[in-house]
């Protein structure tokens, strides 16, 4: 069945239908306010908001867009009013110096790689996340939003506000920032 058949069904009340479409793009709408938050926790609250908001405003989806791209924009949209509270943004800090004074959590070594680098991973996984923080905004939300893998270009162009051919220059732009950077670091 498809997503304008499910969103037909969820509109004439089917509850199962809506369970459906949730079931199909919650990963995405995950990855979307996670990509705008960089915080788990945050991340999840805002994937919640927004299936609340699209479930409220199901009724007026027209299928201008798709389904999917309707959800990944209100996704976004809370994402960026949870980013910009107050709240949120003490709460990264506080994060970022618990993270600082912990040094690099330990993951589980690959098979056959060593402690030593299971550190190593863990420290480059680390810094590259606070390169990316670094990004200007513009340049860290396209990125990370095409980076999710879950909208074309065009879409998340729309979603952005911006040209299709603006997007492809941030991302590529903030490819190439982050290359320098890390080139610094060897």
């Amino acid at each position: 069945m498809t997503d304008e058949d499910l969103v037909a069904r969820a509109q004439a009340g089917m509850e199962e239908a809506w369970a459906e479409l949730v079931h199909r793009h919650h990963g995405a709408v995950f990855r979307a306010t996670h990509a705008a938050l960089l915080a788990r926790d945050g991340a999840d609250d805002a994937a919640q908001e927004a299936w609340i908001a699209a479930w409220k405003a199901l009724g007026e989806f027209r299928g201008q867009s798709s389904f999917r791209t309707w959800l990944l924009t209100i996704a976004w949209r809370k994402a960026l009013d949870r980013r910009r509270s107050t709240r949120a943004w003490l709460r990264m800090i506080r994060l970022d110096r618990a993270d600082d004074a912990e040094g690099p959590a330990v993951q589980m070594a690959a098979p056959g790689a060593s402690v030593e680098d299971g550190v190593l991973d863990a420290d480059a996984r680390l810094r590259l996340k606070k390169l990316v923080k670094g990004l200007p905004r513009a340049h860290r939300d396209a990125l990370l939003l095409m980076a999710t893998g879950d909208l074309p270009y065009a879409e998340a162009a729309s979603l952005l506000g911006v040209p299709v051919g603006t997007l492809k220059w941030r991302v590529s732009d903030a490819r190439r920032l982050l290359r320098e950077r890390l080139a610094r670091f060897g």
